[in-house]
């Protein structure tokens, strides 16, 4: 990224380039916690249950409860959660969880199943959801696509879910206009859909539709957005867009939601000193050491300091 910078700046343009990978993997994985129990309609432990746990567009993993109906899960990533509870013979029940920092901790979430109607899905329905399952994981997204679309066939009522799932499967495969597309077709079963909305978004700018994707952010109600990394991940695309500007919007929109998040002000740092704005820059790499006073950061924003003027 060839950020204009003062000879002052160059010292910090190395650790600028950083910023061409985000520093939040896109995986499901991080440092939070969950934990629950699942009871049958009389209250009584369920074993065995499936606990699937999704956390879009990230991927997720899939637990049993125990004897006592208990399922516990760490290392995970902040954002909203999608949970199906699974069980034969009984409904599957959604629940979402915002698990909103990774240290956050919740209450554990209890979950009561209902008893399955007598009329099961169709054979055909449930193999071409198992397959679509299989393949997403096993990285075959064309081949799961095709299930997902053969089940859309069979179950319209489906829509949403199916066109989130197949609009992974395009980006996945880096085909973030056709993301958008499913993504967008999801967005009118539930248009208030502030999480969706966000990830249509990152996916098209990741695409480089970068009016289409600033568009779309202007429709997300920031006030329900309480993970700052949602927020820098946006401007860490709009960096690598050499959008500055609204990198810098979004890097404080991250900071607002958690003034202690140190990677927000190290990054909001880096692009007010390759937009020239030293005195912002200077306040910015002043908060990483206050806030962080060892690593790498640290060590970067005090050699900055020494040669901001």
């Amino acid at each position: 990224m060839n950020l204009k910078m003062s000879a002052p700046g160059c010292l910090v343009a190395a650790a600028a380039l950083a910023v061409a990978a985000p520093a939040r993997a896109q995986d499901w994985k991080g440092l939070g916690r969950l934990e629950g129990r699942v009871l049958d309609p009389d209250g009584k432990p369920l074993s065995d249950v499936s606990v699937k746990m999704n956390l879009p567009p990230r991927g997720g993993t899939t637990l049993k409860t125990d004897k006592k109906g208990r399922w516990a899960i760490a290392g995970l990533a902040s954002g909203k959660w999608e949970f199906d509870f699974e069980a034969p013979g009984y409904a599957v029940k959604k629940v979402t969880v915002t698990l909103a920092t990774e240290e956050t901790r919740l209450p554990p979430v209890e979950v009561k199943l209902e008893k399955a109607a007598p009329a099961g899905p169709p054979s055909e329905v449930r193999a071409a959801l198992e397959k679509g399952d299989e393949a997403f994981k096993a990285g075959r997204f064309a081949e799961a696509r095709a299930e997902y679309e053969k089940l859309l066939a069979l179950r319209p009522e489906l829509a949403d879910t199916l066109h989130r799932q197949i609009a992974y499967t395009y980006s996945r495969e880096g085909n973030y206009a056709k993301a958008v597309e499913y993504l967008e077709k999801a967005l009118q079963t539930d248009p208030a859909d502030n999480s969706l909305k966000l990830i249509a978004a990152q996916e098209a700018l990741r695409g480089g539709m970068l009016d289409k994707g600033l568009e779309m952010l202007k429709g997300v109600d920031d006030s329900t957005i309480k993970d700052p990394d949602v927020f820098y991940n946006v401007a860490v695309l709009l960096r690598n867009a050499q959008r500055p500007e609204e990198a810098v919007v979004y890097l404080t929109k991250a900071v607002t939601v958690d003034p202690s998040y140190v990677d927000g002000y190290f990054q909001r740092g880096l692009t007010y000193l390759g937009q020239q704005k030293t005195a912002e820059a200077k306040a910015d790499f002043k908060k990483v050491v206050e806030l962080a006073p060892t690593g790498p950061q640290a060590d970067t924003a005090r050699k900055a300091l020494e040669q901001i003027k």
